[in-house]
């Protein structure tokens, strides 16, 4: 899979035809920094990218391009089907967004991993729970 690898540490212009896997990203991140044993066979054996990010000093902003993000497309929660079961990836995602929550030092419900949730269920627990966190989030649901 073709990859783009952007950071100060890669000299500007540089092409590397060599094969990564996404793996390599593990690998060179538990190189680097003495992050332990490979978690799986995969990052075991995928190649470092540590060759890559080969200058001795990162560029300074002035090398930097100029980078313009494109908006953020608005969430219709009307997408989320609400008497649907949520889907393997939205449950993951959800419960993802539980244990940040959590960690931010929030109440969240304790929902087991396989509950099965509509989208409305899950929706709802997102308002309840994200509103002090992510104000913008509590101005779109009283609208």
């Amino acid at each position: 899979m073709p990859a783009i690898a952007i950071s100060a540490w890669i000299p500007q212009r540089t092409v590397v035809t060599d094969v990564h896997h996404h793996t390599s990203v593990i690998q060179t991140l538990r190189q680097r920094w003495n992050l332990g044993t490979p978690l799986t066979a995969r990052d075991a054996t995928a190649p470092d990218l540590a060759p890559i990010l080969s200058r001795d000093e990162p560029r300074t902003p002035d090398d930097w391009p100029d980078v313009h993000p494109q908006p953020v497309p608005e969430f219709r929660e009307s997408l989320v089907p609400a008497n649907a079961p949520v889907s393997p990836l939205a449950t993951a995602l959800f419960h993802g967004y539980l244990a940040l929550t959590r960690q931010l030092g929030q109440a969240v419900p304790d929902i087991p991993p396989d509950a099965d949730l509509t989208g409305g269920q899950a929706l709802d627990i997102v308002h309840e729970t994200a509103g002090d966190l992510f104000p913008g989030l509590r101005m779109a649901t009283a609208r």
